[in-house]
């Protein structure tokens, strides 16, 4: 007959992704890796990373996109080169 007290649960905070300013003419003038395709971890077939990590974000046509909008793109802290 009594109501279950349940305690309120804090809502889950999501940290956001960073978004570093590359200078135009670094951006086309060096070989900066940015793009998930560009990394060892990258799983083509799939379009994920072998690690775990979301990424939607990372991808090249996402990351293009932004920098044309913002000036910046969304490095990996996790990206690997061959």
């Amino acid at each position: 007959m009594g109501k279950s007290m349940r305690q309120p649960t804090k809502p889950l905070v999501r940290r956001s992704v960073i978004m570093d300013p590359i200078h135009p003419k670094d951006f086309r003038e060096l070989d900066i890796i940015y793009a998930c395709e560009q990394c060892s971890h990258f799983a083509p077939g799939t379009q994920t990373c072998t690690i775990g990590y979301d990424a939607s974000k990372h991808l090249r046509e996402v990351q293009l996109k932004s920098y044309e909008l913002l000036g910046r793109v969304a490095f990996c802290r996790f990206s690997e080169i061959d």
